[in-house]
């Protein structure tokens, strides 16, 4: 058949792949295990071939993402060698039973911090294994290949807690818990029968997830012990029987909307409905997208959280999953189905904020609700209701919520999205629909304001604050339309040259403002329910309200070069701020195809300038978090960039990736510390929990 000559010839590919990839690792890093490289999946029979291929009918539009200075250069830090320990990546290893703490190292273990009054007092000491990595830099052997495609492949799931050898000071003041989560397993082997010659015979077929945000969860914890200039780092890979399921199946469907955001499943239609709304058993339910130490109410001291509605609880020292509950489970009236990935803290209040979508049959409700330490089943503050759209953030002021639908519209008023198709199958850009900003107060509940603005779109809201004249100012990272969306395929990132168009979507940071919001939310009605896309049957609805009359959200572009996963000091949360800190381009990436995010970038916003940078050829950054200096009391006043940054980099000539620790102020290294393993590049949130002698 046609399909198995096209699937032996991509095996045929990976193994040679696999070969050299091996061959290439076997003089630096005898230990590592091998790295099973994936091939496009081979649909079930009763699919076409070309259902197995994501075909990108992209524009190609001229892009940049050119940072406009006149200088780069690295930073004069002496490289470490990569470390190696003892590891087994195979897929077809025997995956535990999370229920057996027999089969768990790190079952009795504690936290290296927790439980200390003081960082002078002794650390416990641990049952699981410890292993103690050492570089040498006379010995390595760099690999030619630099680009980022390495980061794209699945990780090794370690069983030790690592001592890494740090290379630098840290910071005396931190001493803390560092969480990242990002995707962990992209491609899982199965056993197939085919029939060969008239006889049946077993071959290995792959089953890849499609996009760079669908890939099985990886779990990173990092102890930092700044007075002992100390880190341990572990690891887990989250989902270990999901990948037994996957395997048992050939593919995998997601029981719910938001499961997945660009993935052929290889499963017939029915498997998307059996058992929806069922609970998921805690390693059976893919939560990539943030890592929290807390949610204020909720009992538990790690969580990861997905683009659906769930909520998965993480034993913090093992970072076992303990239980995943929704948030209608944590409290009916917070009803719909799906949630933001990135709710907002305000801690001043000590309030997590979030919304549920709930697609209806008329329109779409966003119920944004609250959750506290006093108040842990939380309450609903408000609703709004407007458009059927992709969300990934919103932002919160001290009286206010903001909104921001982007025309990334639910197709067929919903319909997909409610039976559990992935995102981009179920929401479209539509250019001739406006952005929509939807302002609620926090106080009363209510709807006060709408203004709208160019057609646009975004993953990541910055910052909002307001002025004494009312006026709301939001900080977002903008794209003209999503096609960076379409980009972050995974056959695109492991393979720069097919990506399209070739050069990365380049973003703007804008500045937008709301003008006079309780003025203006008195002059014009405040209710817009959008377009024709606001609920499952709105599809079916031939009007379209008209935008027009809408007071203008107006913006100006803040920064020229195109940046990332931004970051601001979290003290200045919901408050002006002058530094910005993200991912963004070094000055030859910037106008090379087939590139992505290479370089830390500190901007000063209130004289949009490039305040810093950091970059080194060959090495990726994941999400830079700032974390601030603590005071030591009255008098000792914190700057706002004082604190530090800590990224998890990918080093591809060392195949290998290390936590780097940036002075958030200078962005000069202060330290290093290679993991003795390769951490696959993330696009999720993390977190950290810092410890004081206060």
């Amino acid at each position: 058949m046609e399909e198995d000559k096209l699937a032996n010839d991509h095996d045929k590919d990976v193994l040679e792949h696999s070969e050299s990839k091996e061959n290439q690792q076997k003089d630096k890093d005898t230990n590592q295990g091998k790295q099973d490289v994936p091939v496009t999946e081979t649909p079930l029979q009763d699919d076409t071939i070309a259902d197995s291929f994501v075909d990108l009918d992209i524009k190609d539009e001229s892009t940049t993402n050119v940072w406009r200075e006149e200088s780069e250069g690295p930073l004069n830090v002496t490289p470490v060698a990569a470390a190696t320990t003892t590891t087994n990546n195979d897929d077809n290893r025997p995956l535990e039973s999370g229920n057996d703490s027999s089969l768990d190292p790190w079952q009795e273990d504690t936290s290296l911090l927790h439980g200390r009054d003081s960082p002078d007092e002794p650390i416990p000491v641990t049952v699981a294994p410890v292993v103690h990595v050492e570089h040498h830099d006379e010995q390595e052997t760099l690999d030619k290949d630099i680009s980022h495609t390495k980061g794209f492949y699945n990780a090794t799931d370690l069983k030790e807690i690592v001592d890494l050898e740090v290379s630098g000071q840290l910071p005396d003041w931190l001493i803390c818990e560092h969480f990242t989560v990002g995707p962990g397993t992209y491609d899982i082997k199965y056993m197939r029968k085919l029939e060969v010659d008239g006889e049946l015979q077993h071959v290995s077929r792959y089953f890849t997830f499609g996009h760079w945000f669908d890939g099985l969860p990886l779990v990173n914890r990092f102890d930092i012990h700044g007075q002992r200039n100390s880190i341990s780092y572990r690891n887990r890979l989250t989902c270990r029987r999901l990948i037994d399921k996957i395997r048992d199946n050939h593919g995998y469907s997601s029981r719910h909307p938001g499961g997945l955001f660009m993935t052929k499943t290889n499963q017939t239609v029915l498997t998307k409905v059996v058992g929806v709304g069922a609970t998921s058993k805690p390693d059976y339910e893919p939560c990539s997208a943030r890592v929290l130490p807390s949610i204020p109410g909720m009992d538990g001291r790690l969580f990861c959280q997905n683009r659906g509605k769930h909520i998965q609880e993480l034993d913090p020292f093992d970072m076992r999953p303990t239980r995943v509950v929704t948030w209608n489970e944590v409290n009916p009236a917070f009803k719909g189905y799906t949630s933001c990935p990135n709710g907002q803290f305000d801690a001043r209040t000590g309030e997590y904020i979030n919304f549920t979508m709930d697609v209806g049959y008329q329109s779409t409700k966003y119920n944004f609700f609250t959750i506290s330490d006093r108040n842990p089943k939380g309450s609903l503050i408000g609703s709004i209701t407007a458009p059927a759209a992709y969300v990934n953030s919103f932002s919160i002021t001290p009286k206010y919520i903001i909104l921001a639908i982007f025309p990334m519209l639910a197709t067929s008023g919903g319909m997909k999205f409610s039976w559990n198709e992935s995102i981009l199958e179920s929401f479209t850009f539509n250019r001739s629909q406006p952005t929509l900003f939807y302002v609620l107060s926090r106080q009363s509940g209510q709807h006060v304001a709408t203004y709208r603005s160019d057609a646009c779109f975004a993953f990541h809201h910055v910052n909002a604050f307001e002025d004494e004249n009312d006026n709301v100012y939001v900080d977002i990272i903008c794209y003209p339309d999503d096609t960076i969306a379409q980009q972050l395929m995974v056959e695109g990132l492991r393979n720069p040259t097919q990506m399209k168009p070739p050069r990365l979507a380049a973003s703007e940071l804008r500045r937008y403002v709301l003008h006079t919001v309780s003025v203006t939310g008195s002059r014009h009605p405040s209710t817009v329910s959008g377009n024709s896309g606001g609920g499952l049957f709105g599809a079916f609805r031939k009007t379209t309200p008209a935008t027009n009359s809408i007071p203008e959200a107006s913006y100006n572009k803040w920064l020229q070069p195109s940046l990332e996963l931004p970051q601001v000091n979290p003290n200045y949360k919901l408050h002006a701020h002058t530094f910005m800190y993200g991912l963004g381009f070094s000055a030859s990436s910037s106008i090379a195809d087939g590139q992505i995010w290479d370089t830390i970038i500190k901007a000063n916003m209130r004289d949009r300038t490039i305040a810093g940078a950091w970059h080194e050829k060959g090495c990726y950054p994941s999400e830079a978090v700032f974390i601030p200096r603590p005071s030591t009391g009255p008098g000792d006043e914190v700057a706002e960039d004082d604190g530090v940054l800590l990224s998890i980099v990918m080093d591809s000539a060392r195949s290998t990736s290390f936590l780097l620790v940036l002075d958030a102020s200078s962005l000069d290294v202060l330290a290093k510390a290679y993991l003795g393993t390769l951490v696959p590049l993330s696009f999720s949130r993390g977190s950290y929990r810092l410890y004081t002698n206060q």
